[in-house]
C-alpha cells in the first residue's frame, strides 16, 4: 500500500506549530556520550495531525512485512558553528525507532567543537540502539557518504562508507528484540549524555542549511528494493517546544519519485532539551 501523509502547507514554514509542551532548561554538557535514538514525538491532540517530532526529520516508511534493508546516499553538509556550544546534526539511514524502542543506524554527526564551540567537526558513526553509538572514522564536508542497514541470515549489518576517501566501516550484530518494523531516512539532532546516561537531553541542531538524502530505498521480506514512495510513508518535522506550542526547527521537502531523494532544509538551532531514555545496553 501506498501512501504520503497529507499536511498542511504552514508547517513547512518556519512559525509557531500547535500543541502543549512547558519551555525545557537546557541540561548540562558534561562528559557526553553521544548518540541517536527512537524518535520522540512531539505532543499534539487530536487526529490526523502530521508527524512531528522533536530530534528528527525525514521521512520513515512502514510495511505489512519486516524489513530487511534500508540504503542512502548524501553528500556531507558543511555546518556553521556561532560560538554557541551544544550543537549537533546527523544524517542517517536506520531500521525501527519511529514506533519503537531500538534503532539500527548508520551515517554521520556534524558538530561544533573546540574550547569555544567554533570549530565544525565531522565523523561517521553506526549503532545498535539501546547501546551507545560509535564513531568510526573522520568525514570531510562535501564528502558523499553511503550508508546501510541490512538484515540477512539472522543479523544486522550496518555499512557506512565515504565514497570520497574509500573509508568504510562494518559492524555485525544480532538482536532479538528488534523488530524492524520501520524504515528511516533522517537528519536528526543527537541526543548527549552522561557517561552512565542517567542524564540526557537533546542537542541544539547545528545550522547545516540544506542537505538532501538520496537513493533512498528499503526492501522488505521477499520483495525487491523500492524506493520511499513504493511504501506507506511519513514525512517526519523537527520542532522544538514552547511554552505555547513548538517552532519548526527544520523540515523535510517532498520526495522526488525519480531519484528516491528528498532534501531537508535547516530554519533554526532551537535550545537542548533534557530527555529520558530507558536503560542503556
Amino acid at each position: 500500500m501506498k501512501r504520503v501523509l497529507a499536511i498542511a502547507a504552514a508547517i513547512a514554514c518556519s512559525g509557531l506549530m500547535w500543541g502543549g509542551a512547558a519551555t525545557a532548561t537546557a541540561a548540562t554538557s558534561t562528559a557526553l556520550v553521544p548518540g541517536g535514538a527512537p524518535m520522540v514525538r512531539a505532543a499534539v491532540s487530536g487526529s490526523g495531525e502530521p508527524t512531528i517530532s522533536e530530534n528528527w526529520s525525514g521521512y520513515a516508511a512502514t510495511s505489512t512485512k519486516k524489513f530487511t534493508y534500508v540504503h542512502s546516499e548524501f553528500v556531507q553538509p558543511a555546518v556553521k558553528c556561532p560560538g554557541v556550544k551544544d550543537q549537533f546534526t546527523s544524517n542517517w539511514v536506520g531500521l525501527d525507532g519511529f514506533a519503537d524502542n531500538t534503532v539500527e543506524q548508520d551515517g554521520t554527526f556534524a558538530f561544533c567543537g573546540g574550547p569555544t564551540s567554533t570549530t565544525p567537526e565531522y565523523v561517521a558513526w553506526y549503532e545498535m540502539f539501546p547501546a551507545g553509538s560509535v564513531e568510526v572514522f573522520p568525514v570531510k564536508p562535501g564528502d558523499v557518504i553511503d550508508a546501510s542497514v541490512d538484515y540477512t541470515a539472522g543479523q544486522f549489518v550496518l555499512t557506512v562508507s565515504d565514497l570520497s576517501t574509500g573509508k568504510t566501516a562494518t559492524d555485525t550484530a544480532a538482536c532479538a528484540s528488534c523488530e524492524r518494523a520501520s524504515a528511516e531516512w533522517i537528519v536528526e539532532r543527537p541526543a548527549g549524555c552522561n557517561a552512565s546516561f542517567t542524564k540526557c537531553f537533546l542537542f541544539a541542531l547545528a545550522d547545516f542549511g540544506n542537505t538532501t538524502m538520496s537513493e533512498d530505498i528499503a526492501r522488505t521480506a521477499g520483495s525487491r528494493a523500492e524506493g520511499i514512495s513504493g511504501f506507506y510513508n511519513y514525512p517526519i518535522y523537527m520542532v522544538s517546544p514552547l511554552k505555547r506550542g513548538f517552532i519548526s526547527l527544520d523540515a523535510p521537502g517532498p520526495v522526488d519519485n525519480a531519484t528516491d531523494s528528498f532534501p531537508v532544509t535547516w530554519y533554526r538551532a532551537g535550545t537542548p532539551i533534557p530527555i529520558t531514555f530507558g536503560p542503556r545496553g
